[in-house]
């Protein structure tokens, strides 16, 4: 019997990584750049050029096809690009949000926030009446959407850019293409205006008013990561010379713009949550505490409206 020759590759063809080899070798790139998270980072933009699912083993080997925007990706993200903008989009509790240049990057320290907006939220009898200024991406306002369903949300930001991409994330949730079953209606919308500006006619009739606004002192600015400093934009971090003036604003207008009963939510920077529990104390909020987020540091201040409801 003849053995059977395997015919030679032409020369231009290249040959297949296993996936294996490809992370591994993506991985060092990375580590060797300085990037944290190396390993999590490669795994992302391996799945991301093969159309993949990265919390799966998408593929046994990687097709020379994409070896070329591999290649771009992890320059990109050598260079210290955020990875979300790179892959176009970030995890938020259940949710894909589409993220674009220019616009503040959702936390997962920002998920802390989030679910308990949507558990006091759920509180409330239909329909629930929810404020978010500074809404970024969308993010918070996506989730309550896909969680609550009698919410009427109406979101607000001062940059156009992230007004534009707010609605298209909130459309996203509705159709159900963000990674949640739809949530159709028109129970959320996306107002352009600086913090309450825009939902004035809400006085007094907010139930859940949350927001992650700009809490960072300006002496903050030249301490953050290269990821931070070169790509989110500067007025979403820095909340004024002393940090929290922003958070002071949301605080002391929350019992103007609170329902009997509703509940403020805010993220706050640790190093000052003990003055604002103090603050909302102060404009006569109760029921003021403090949650942990993930690292363990006072990160979102929570408080309710002294009055009493009269629709159960």
């Amino acid at each position: 019997m003849t053995a059977r020759v395997a015919p030679d590759l032409p020369r231009d063809v290249p040959a297949r990584r296993t996936l294996s080899g490809a992370h591994t070798a993506v991985a060092r790139q990375l580590a060797n750049a300085g990037v944290p998270n190396a390993a999590v980072d490669a795994r992302w933009l391996i799945a991301h050029v093969c159309g993949t699912d990265p919390h799966r083993r998408p593929v046994d080997v990687v097709d020379p096809s994409v070896e070329e925007a591999l290649s771009q990706a992890v320059a990109r993200r050598m260079a210290r690009e955020p990875l979300q903008l790179i892959v176009g989009s970030a995890p938020f509790l259940t949710l894909d949000i589409v993220c674009e240049p220019g616009v503040f990057i959702p936390r997962p320290e920002t998920e802390v926030l989030a679910r308990e907006a949507i558990r006091r939220a759920c509180w409330f009898p239909a329909p629930v009446r929810i404020v978010e200024p500074c809404t970024g991406t969308g993010a918070i306002a996506g989730a309550l959407l896909a969680s609550v369903p009698s919410a009427q949300i109406v979101a607000s930001d001062i940059d156009e850019r992230a007004v534009a991409l707010a609605r298209r994330n909130l459309a996203r949730v509705a159709d159900g293409t963000a990674g949640n079953e739809a949530a159709p209606g028109s129970r959320a919308e996306v107002r352009y205006g600086a913090l309450l500006a825009p939902v004035e006619s809400l006085r007094g009739r907010v139930d859940v008013l949350v927001a992650n606004p700009p809490y960072l002192p300006a002496s903050d600015e030249g301490s953050w990561s290269i990821e931070v400093a070169g790509h989110d934009p500067h007025r979403a971090l820095i909340g004024g010379r002393g940090g929290h003036e922003v958070v002071n604003r949301l605080i002391d207008s929350a019992p103007d713009f609170l329902a009997p009963g509703g509940h403020v939510l805010l993220e706050v920077d640790a190093r000052q949550a003990d003055a604002a529990v103090a603050r909302a104390r102060a404009v006569g909020l109760v029921d003021v505490t403090l949650l942990d987020d993930l690292t363990g540091r006072p990160r979102v201040l929570a408080a309710t409206d002294p009055r009493e409801r009269t629709d159960g």
